[in-house]
């Protein structure tokens, strides 16, 4: 078996996706594209449950988890070109669906859904799966039979309704035509029967699939597969990171390539390529639109705001000033929904975009270059990848501690790597920033205008920049970062479900927060 951990392009930024929560939309998203994969022809009825006491109900449609569940049951992944048009797609073509809020029996999971499409000949296909954070995803059941997977690799699956197939023999015709990563056998969850299942590098060959009477092949959703190539884990801690370096005679930058390279099996100049040509031009764009472009179309609810415009009227006598002022204007960039504008989570839906407009702002004010600014992100993916490894950095788990929080831990490194801090005080730089926001709840209120994630932003692009400052300053947060994160995920974990991106507790509780999320309620629902 090959060890599943974090990297950098599925994890910690990614995936490049239409606006949205990572969380909410692209991983639902990709549970439905894995449900449609398994279904194999056109559909003709989509039904998604979700649990009443899950975090989908509270929120749903603020993030658009709607649209996102849509357009992965209709066979789209999250960046998806036409992703707000799925609606009228599916009309079109006379697709019904359906969202059923019930109690959800197979998965205790907060962020559990389960899909089950219909095809034109009557074909069902279902798949109960859970969003881990940053888009991420484990299934639970997979046509009814147990199955633990991420989106990985491709997965063949062979049934066996009376449980009498050899798995032996049904092995050594796979292997006539690959080697499988890994194969087992899955129980029915109604108890009769079983499927046969391999993990394979690449789609089973159709004259494999053609000696099976009853099959079905689950295709990955990850940029980056599993294949033969992955290599152990590099180092999980950012004190073993350091330790590399300083052995092998390394940069930051360097080792963090080469981690990537044992996570991806790509080369250094593969990895490099993906982070510079696909994630920074996302990123940039994302930081950037709002100031740089034109007849942008905005999708955007009466609740919506954008204060972008507002913030740099506000420049003349703003008490705010130099690379911090800069920061939140693109800060300020990236919370609205711009058709086509794609965000790169990091780990939340518009982290890499918040991320990079802390970088830009320093790049405004000190000329770095795009060449630096593309190794900065290489220090910020090492940080989100332990943030992975270590806790889960999402709004469902730790509050918002597991996304503004990591978030700008990233950004901080990041930044002292900019201004030339040592390897310790990159470190440094990261667990203050994350610190200062432990025990933060997730509790974004439908309906008002972005609160209170968008104030947690302005805390992101500002602080990143002060507590990276700090650390250059030579003080000493006294944990190291994975101390840290192990502090903050231990108190995340320890706040109750309301306040785990619900909607349901916090601001969410006050008198004012309730009446908007009314009115954002009768709203979607006539939509």
């Amino acid at each position: 078996m090959i060890s599943l951990y974090p990297e950098f392009y599925n994890d910690t930024f990614g995936p490049i996706m239409q606006p949205g929560s990572s969380s909410h939309m692209a991983a639902p998203c990709r549970m439905g594209y894995l449900c449609n994969s398994l279904l194999g022809e056109p559909l003709s009825h989509i039904r998604v449950e979700l649990d009443t006491e899950g975090s989908f109900t509270g929120t749903f449609g603020l993030m658009n988890e709607d649209l996102g569940m849509l357009n992965g049951a209709y066979g789209c992944l999250p960046d998806e070109k036409d992703f707000f048009d799925i609606k009228s797609r599916l009309k079109a073509e006379n697709i019904g669906y359906e969202f059923d809020f019930c109690e959800m029996k197979e998965s205790s999971h907060i962020n559990a859904v389960k899909f089950i499409l219909t095809g034109k000949s009557g074909k069902k296909a279902s798949v109960v799966a859970n969003s881990t954070g940053g888009g991420m995803v484990e299934t639970v059941w997979v046509n009814g039979y147990r199955f633990a997977g991420k989106g990985d690799t491709w997965v063949l699956f062979v049934y066996d309704p009376e449980s009498a197939a050899d798995h032996e023999k049904i092995l050594t015709d796979v292997l006539a035509f690959a080697k499988p990563l890994e194969d087992g056998i899955a129980n029915a969850q109604s108890g009769n029967g079983c499927a046969h299942w391999f993990r394979l590098e690449q789609a089973p060959a159709k004259v494999l699939l053609s000696g099976f009477s009853s099959c079905a092949v689950m295709k990955p959703v990850l940029p980056v597969p599993t294949t033969f190539a992955k290599k152990p884990q590099l180092f999980d801690t950012m004190m073993e990171w350091r330790h590399l370096a300083k052995e092998q005679g390394k940069s930051l930058v360097e080792v963090a390539i080469d981690y990537e390279i044992a996570a991806s099996g790509w080369t250094a100049e593969e990895v490099v390529a993906y982070m510079r040509d696909r994630v920074q031009p996302a990123m940039y764009r994302r930081s950037h639109a709002s100031y740089e472009e034109e007849g942008l179309e905005w999708q955007h609810s009466p609740f919506d705001q954008r204060h972008e415009a507002d913030w740099m009227k506000s420049e003349p006598d703003n008490m705010v000033t130099g690379p911090i002022f800069k920061s939140i204007k693109y800060m300020e960039a990236n919370f609205p929904n711009f058709r086509g504008v794609l965000n790169v989570p990091g780990p939340m839906g518009g982290g890499g975009g918040l991320i990079y407009g802390t970088l830009s702002a320093l790049q405004d004010e000190y000329g770095y270059t795009d060449s630096d600014l593309l190794n900065a992100l290489f220090i910020a993916a090492g940080v989100g990848a332990l943030c992975y490894t270590r806790s889960a950095p999402t709004g469902e788990v730790t509050g918002c501690t597991g996304e503004m929080g990591c978030c700008s831990a990233m950004a901080a490194a990041a930044v002292a790597y900019l201004r030339g801090g040592t390897d310790e005080q990159i470190e440094n730089a990261a667990t203050f920033a994350l610190m200062a926001a432990i025990g933060w709840p997730c509790d974004p209120i439908p309906g008002g205008h972005g609160m209170a994630c968008h104030v947690r932003g302005l805390y992101m692009a500002s602080m990143s920049i002060v507590c990276a400052q700090y650390a250059l300053n030579g003080m000493d947060p006294v944990l190291p970062f994975h101390e840290e994160l192990d502090v903050a995920d231990r108190i995340g974990r320890s706040l109750s479900g309301d306040l785990l991106c619900t909607s349901r507790g916090g601001h969410c509780w006050a008198p004012s927060a309730q009446q908007c999320m009314k009115a954002f309620r009768e709203w979607h629902e006539q939509q």
